[in-house]
């Protein structure tokens, strides 16, 4: 017992200093510090004092970015920031949008291209603030926020139900009855169910309150520690967070099921939760999800912790990436769409415009919103090539989230047994449980589906629950996302023209692949009542797969969720926001600190606009100076 404790109590020491050291590794560089990169051509004094800013892509991170920078300077500190955006205005946004399709004699239908749950409100709230000043709010800009009550529905393959997230302070809302119910079908799976959920949540919200602040802001809270060590260290260090996640549930919890409810949020770090004994450490420093991850539960089903909750952005994720196209244009950011960037270099960046014109952009600072594994084997490739050259390849060295497949089905029935989320899971037994996660593990990235029958779980969007604007009246929309393999790298592509290469690329997901998943997930809807006929009213599907994916958003292995979370790609071994390299070029996206998500994504917009704003300012002080002088 004394050697364990003391093993564990050496553990929390390591937590605690390496907690210290990333986040002094990781504050902005003192003001003092100069970049020392060469200056753009020069035509005049107006020029020197002007301080240019291109960001490469308009997703969510560049546009974010771009309005942190633009409204970060003064008239006397003047800054042009110019947004280069491969696609047309409508996909501004990148993943983080909305589509509308017409079917005729039905009606207009709205899908999300990516992300279609709201996280962490106050992170949105926090940039249109930071960005006018506190005198204009997101709801200002047209994005509106309602929470999601409750927050998921989850399916078991065997047709059970239940409810998960009730908030017990939401105003007006009277969730008691089937909070309760939700409570009575835990106690059902097991003893004490329900009390031995609110454990979880306890210490989930515990790892939430320190892993925010300490490690994804990267801004030491002291104060959150105690509570962390607490819930780490009781009962036996039963709920170790660098534990492999599995070990914790097990040590928790008896029932396949109540598992499956504590965990399937792991997919969306690209993780699985079981222990793999084929690797060092359970394989938490590969794909299997430390129990720490468990902070993912809390933000979206936690009561009371005021981080939590789930929410639906009103008039879908467009809403949120027209908020912030607004935001940043407001801030005087010039954005171009149709304009593909081909190479990055410390003094500029090579454009290639939609009819052909080729131009170079000088600029002081380049920041890059190109999905990173991509732009390292691209655009920020160091060579002698051709400038323009467009192609499509990544560095295949980095572990990546699982690849889907979604299904994006207008019908022409509604489907009131959904909830605005939905999680259908596997968990009759321990071993489909953990079969139902192998695409996430080596063998599983090879498989060939065998007609799909082996268990696996997926996600299911259906907005008109919040937002019946969504579809036509006594219509719907629906999205289903199956996590599937990735693409695979083939090295021989890397020399093709980037149409030639993304053909090929799809191939890898051809119609007889495409159509095994569909006739299994809806097999797998048809267990819940009322959903029986789902396929016989589907009016029209969307698809997308990784080959479409990578044609869209240029992302690496096809993969929409980035770069996985495992301890070999978290915090100070995730790709840092400063390009290698380089003097004037950084990342901003979902592969590089803090990590995938919409709003890790805007945090690390704010963390990188605080550096460069910093450099950015040393350097015009510099210049100023130089000019007084002559």
């Amino acid at each position: 017992m004394e050697r364990r404790t003391s093993s564990v109590l050496s553990d929390t020491i390591f937590c605690l200093v390496a907690a210290g050291i990333s986040t002094l590794l990781t504050l902005p560089p003192n003001a003092c510090c100069l970049q020392t990169g060469a200056d753009p051509p020069r035509s005049g004094s107006s020029f020197r004092s002007q301080r240019h800013v291109v960001v490469v892509g308009g997703g969510v991170g560049g546009l974010a970015v771009a309005a942190r920078l633009a409204s970060s300077f003064t008239a006397e500190e003047p800054i042009r920031v110019t947004l280069l955006e491969k696609n047309p205005p409508d996909r501004l946004g990148g993943r983080c949008g909305s589509q509308s399709i017409h079917v005729e004699s039905h009606g207009t239908f709205r899908h999300e291209r990516g992300p279609s749950l709201l996280l962490l409100k106050s992170v949105y709230q926090d940039l249109f603030a930071d960005c006018t000043g506190g005198e204009s709010s997101a709801a200002d800009y047209g994005l509106t926020m309602d929470q999601c009550i409750p927050a998921y529905q989850c399916v078991f393959d065997d047709g059970d139900t239940i409810e998960l997230g009730f908030p017990r302070s939401a105003a007006g809302v009277n969730a008691s009855a089937t909070e309760a119910a939700s409570r009575a079908k835990m106690d059902s799976y097991e003893a004490g169910g329900s009390k031995k959920w609110d454990e979880y949540l306890a210490a989930c919200s515990a790892f939430l309150d320190c892993g925010l602040p300490n490690f994804i802001e990267e801004r030491l809270d002291l104060p959150s520690f105690p509570a962390f060590l607490y819930e780490s260290l009781r009962n036996n260090a039963r709920a170790w967070p660098l534990k492999p996640h599995s070990d914790v549930l097990d040590a928790m919890f008896d029932n396949p099921k109540m598992k499956a409810l504590a965990s399937f949020q792991d997919l969306y770090v690209g993780l699985e939760p079981y222990r793999n004994d084929r690797e060092w450490f359970g394989g938490i420093f590969k794909k299997s999800a430390p129990a720490v991850f468990g902070l993912l539960a809390a933000i979206e089903l936690h009561p009371n912790n005021d981080k939590a909750g789930v929410f639906a952005p009103r008039g879908g994720f467009a809403a949120v990436s027209k908020a912030l196209e607004r935001l940043a244009r407001d801030a005087g950011v010039d954005i171009r769409c149709d304009t593909t960037v081909t190479r990055v270099t410390d003094t500029g960046v090579h454009v290639l415009s939609s009819n052909g014109d080729k131009e170079v952009l000088p600029a002081d600072t380049v920041i890059v919103n190109a999905d990173l594994p991509y732009a390292t084997e691209t655009i920020t490739k160091q060579d002698t090539g051709d400038a323009y050259n467009v192609a499509y390849d990544w560095d295949d060295s980095y572990d990546f989230a699982s690849g889907v497949v979604a299904f994006h089905w207008s019908t022409s029935k509604r489907y009131d047994n959904l909830n605005t989320h939905n999680v259908f899971l596997s968990a009759r037994n321990r071993s489909e449980a953990e079969q139902s996660w192998a695409v996430l593990r080596e063998e599983g990235r090879s498989s060939n589906y065998d007609g799909m029958e082996a268990p696996f779980n997926f996600y299911v969007h259906r907005p008109v629950k919040t937002d019946p604007s969504a579809a036509p009246a006594n219509c719907d929309s629906i999205m289903v996302l199956v996590p599937t393999e990735t693409l695979q790298r083939k090295a021989e592509h890397a020399s093709l023209a980037r149409e030639e290469a993304v053909l090929r690329y799809q191939e890898q997901f051809d119609n007889d692949r495409i159509d095994i998943i569909r006739k299994a997930t809806l097999k797998r809807m048809a267990v819940m009542p009322g959903l029986e006929d789902l396929e016989s009213h589907i009016v029209d599907e969307i698809l997308d797969h990784p080959g479409t994916w990578a044609d869209d958003y240029n992302v690496a292995a096809g993969t929409p969720f980035a770069l996985s979370h495992g301890f070999n790609q978290l915090s100070l071994t995730r790709p840092t926001i400063k390009a290698k390299g380089f003097k004037n070029v950084w990342y901003i996206g979902a592969s590089t600190k803090p990590g995938n998500g919409v709003p890790l994504v805007l945090l690390g917009a704010k963390q990188v606009a605080s550096q460069v704003t910093k450099s950015l300012k040393n350097q015009h002080d510099f210049v100023a100076e130089d000019e007084r002088q002559e």
